[in-house]
């Protein structure tokens, strides 16, 4: 797995129009990222609390 801690994107655009539309997808995508980013936080907690919960035995004699 791939993790960027640090992203910077610089760029020049002339003209109203076509900056809007670059800024309107840009944002598109970006929420869509964020959104299955956190997503996979959710699923990757879930499933290490889950793991912890079958950990409860340990070291009892069982």
């Amino acid at each position: 797995m791939v993790t960027i801690q640090h992203l910077e994107v610089q760029f020049d655009v002339e003209g109203g129009e076509e900056e809007q539309l670059f800024v309107s997808m840009f944002n598109k995508y970006i929420d869509e990222w964020a959104r299955r980013q956190d997503a996979r936080r959710r699923v990757n907690d879930s499933m290490s609390r889950n793991r912890d919960l079958g950990d409860g035995d340990k070291g009892r004699g069982r």
